[in-house]
């Protein structure tokens, strides 16, 4: 369907309409309901739009539709999904392997009763005080979250399983007891937002813009899966992670997207561009200009595996770091980056609230950078292959060919090809 044009007043509460009429409709085979399409021209946002089923997907008419936002307050112009918790199905196994490494796929279990090929599972990894003092984070971090694999099961032997997507974090049973049980967890699935433009420089006039977490920005996804956003350009937008895609999501895609000329503050803590939480999501084809911004970070307590690939950040005043913010961002990938600045995966130790290993089992994979930093975290690992630029001093990672790059040019490219049938 084609929303109303834009009226020249707020068009909230009218796209809102068209997205809810969308919403009602049923699912069809392929699980959309179907798309809303903008008109060319500028939309007057004045609050916030919700998509909040599945199959619904906000389309533009290319760049000449402008969803622009209207009002000094800042805020998430569009947000898909709600949040969620999860649910324990039937009796969790504990994994009897005294350990599994990363990149496992195969886990012993004590037991395999109610479990079948195709189950969705969650492997829980605990976070232990005895954990904590092995990756020396005693005082920074505390042991009150887990990490959560969601995986799918492809093969049952006995009392083993194999998993569709490896392992990001080891399980040591020498520092805790990981588990498996069956979950459910709703989600949303198959939204989109794409070909259309944006513009959230109003909501920099907000009084407390420089000063609070102000979250000026353009999308969130909470708990949402195999989605997306292609084809999009956002100008003057700051705060919290342009690229929201929060810890609950999972399988969504940020394709051949622009954030640019953003309004950021003087506090690192508030300049992030693309922000990766949840796992197996990938942000490819982007370009940031910025004058301060982490342009492709991660937060902490993630399972992973996420991917950054073939982006470009250009910052044309003061530089800040790319790479893991903080609380163990696992398994993160940043393929073929090009980075006005410096790219660390490094122990930020009790920097801002307590960071600490803010980068494990992740990979830095042909990456452009005025320098880099890449150091190994205990019980861990953390990789650079044919980075470019100064290696700075604490990279006792694992480093090859610094300052040449390696063969295939994307690692991305050449995973996704060997498990595409």
């Amino acid at each position: 369907m084609t929303a109303p044009g834009p009226s020249g007043g707020d068009d909230t509460a009218s796209l809102q309409r068209a997205i809810d009429t969308a919403a009602a409709l049923p699912l069809d085979a392929q699980g959309f309901r179907g798309a809303v399409r903008l008109a060319p021209g500028r939309y007057r946002i004045g609050g916030t739009l919700r998509i909040t089923a599945s199959g619904v997907v906000l389309r533009g008419s290319g760049g000449a539709t402008v969803l622009a936002a209207d009002g000094a307050r800042a805020r998430t112009l569009i947000t898909f999904g709600n949040t969620a918790s999860y649910g324990v199905v039937g009796t969790p196994a504990r994994v009897a392997d005294a350990y599994v490494p990363v990149g496992g796929t195969a886990l012993t279990l004590s037991s395999t009763a109610g479990l079948t090929v195709g189950s969705a599972i969650v492997v829980e990894r605990p976070t232990t005080q005895e954990w904590i003092d092995a990756i020396g984070m005693r005082g920074i971090f505390t042991p009150n979250w887990s990490l959560r694999f969601e995986r799918r099961i492809t093969a049952i032997s006995g009392n083993r399983v194999t998993l569709d997507v490896p392992l990001t974090t080891a399980l040591e049973q020498q520092y805790t007891q990981a588990t498996v049980y069956r979950y459910t967890f709703p989600r949303i699935s198959r939204v989109g937002l794409e070909n259309l433009s944006a513009d959230g420089g109003a909501m920099s006039a907000d009084p407390a813009y420089a000063t609070g977490f102000h979250n000026a920005a353009l999308w969130e996804f909470n708990a949402v899966e195999d989605s997306w956003v292609s084809n999009v350009v956002a100008r003057r937008f700051g705060g919290a992670g342009q690229t929201g895609l929060g810890p609950q999501s999972r399988r969504v895609s940020v394709l051949r997207t622009q954030m640019l000329d953003m309004i950021t503050t003087d506090s690192s803590a508030r300049s992030n561009a693309y922000l990766l939480q949840g796992q197996q999501n990938l942000v490819r084809d982007c370009q940031v200009t910025a004058t301060k911004v982490h342009a492709f970070t991660t937060y902490g307590r993630q399972a992973g595996p996420n991917v950054f690939s073939r982006c470009t950040a250009t910052l044309v005043q003061t530089t800040y770091d790319s790479g893991g913010h903080q609380r163990w961002g696992s398994g993160t990938l940043y393929d073929q980056l090009s980075v006005d600045g410096s790219l660390l995966l490094v122990n930020n130790g009790d920097r801002g609230s307590g960071h600490g290993w803010s980068d494990a089992n992740s990979t830095a994979y042909n990456c452009v950078t005025e320098g880099y930093r890449v150091q190994g975290p205990p019980t861990a690992h953390n990789w650079a292959f044919g980075c470019t630029g100064t290696l700075l001093d604490g990279s006792d990672g694992e480093i090859v060919s610094p300052g040449t790059p390696v063969l295939p040019a994307s690692l991305y490219d050449q995973q996704l090809a060997d498990r595409t049938p």
